[in-house]
Formats: C-alpha cells, structure tokens, sequence
C-alpha cells in the first residue's frame, strides 16, 4: 500500500489506439483511482463507450477537465463523469450549477486564499502543483478536503508529494510506451 491515490491525466490531444494500448496496464494498479479526459477528447462513440468500460472494469472513477468556457460540457458527458476538474476557484460555482451536487468538483489552486475559496464554494478536493509542497503540507494539516499534487512526473516529486501528505498524485501522460516505467518507479519507491 501507498500513502495516496494516482490521478492519471490524459494529454489534450491523443491517439486513441495509444491510448487503448497504455491504459489497461496502468489501470491494472489498484493505487489508480480516478483519470482525468479532456473534455474536448477526439474519441468517437465506440472508442467512449471502450474507455468507460475499461474505468469500470478498474474500478477507476471518470474525471474531466474542464476549460473556462463550461458551456463545453454536454448533458452527454455529465451523466456519464464521476467528477470535474475546474480550472480555477472563480468556475466552481458555475459548475456546480451546472451538474448538481451528486458529481465530485476539484480545481487547481494557486494560493492558501484561493484554496480556501474554492472550499466554502463547494470543491470536494483541492489541487496544488507539485512544487508547492508547503501550500499541500499547509493545505492538509488544517483542512479535511483531499490535496491532489499536480503534475507528478517524477519519483522524486512522488515522495515530496506524499512526504507533503497528498492524498492524489495526478500524474500527466505521454501515452508514448514511458508510462508503466514511470508508475512502476513512482510505486516503487512509495511503497520501499
């Protein structure tokens, strides 16, 4: 067992059979708990319909990031997501208005303020980029939301994160064959 979660992301723009040969092995992980799709993705129907198998198959929860213009998000696509990826504190309460309360709303966050704004608006996780541990550290000592460390790219920035107590690494993907070499690190080193 490992400290926290991983939180892959998925590039804004892929190749779908890329990805469809990357992703069954990372999902075989059971440290994975969610992924993240861009919500402009350029799968077809029948490509959706397999990735949403595969996540549920893994038990891995369905996020999508979300860019400033929400009006991005279909009626389609919300009832089918776990959960939304906001861009700043300032979209959260646009967005839960626009899928309601039962489905799971993060953002990134810059500062402590903005972390705390995006808290009494309703996030149910925060996330920091990786390079500020003290705003994770802080973040997790006084609050009860999740801290997701953003951008984990290495095993090194993995152990800050979760020295900082992280509960979530997002991890970007390259969907390139370095995958799997970078989990097996980052899992490696979590659990040694």
């Amino acid at each position: 067992m490992i400290p926290c979660d991983l939180y892959p992301v998925l590039p804004t723009s892929f190749e779908a059979t890329a990805l469809f040969d990357a992703l069954p092995a990372l999902l075989a992980h059971p440290e994975v708990t969610a992924l993240r799709l861009p919500t402009k993705h350029n799968l077809d129907k029948a490509q959706f319909s397999r990735l949403l198998a595969l996540l549920h198959d893994n038990d891995v929860a369905l996020m999508l990031d979300v860019p400033d213009e929400s009006s991005t998000l279909s009626a389609d696509l919300l009832k089918v997501a776990d959960g939304l990826h906001a861009p700043s504190a300032d979209t959260l309460p646009i967005l839960r208005k626009l899928a309601g309360e039962d489905i799971q709303i993060g953002c990134l966050c810059h500062s402590r303020d903005e972390a705390m704004l995006a808290g009494e608006s309703g996030a149910d996780y925060i996330a920091f980029a990786v390079e500020h541990a003290d705003m994770i550290r802080w973040w997790t000592s006084v609050m009860e939301l999740p801290a997701v460390a953003e951008n984990i790219q290495t095993a090194d920035e993995a152990a800050a994160a979760t020295t900082a107590s992280a509960d979530f690494l997002a991890i970007p993907l390259k969907l390139d064959g370095t995958d799997e070499t970078l989990f097996s690190s980052l899992l490696a080193r979590l659990q040694g």
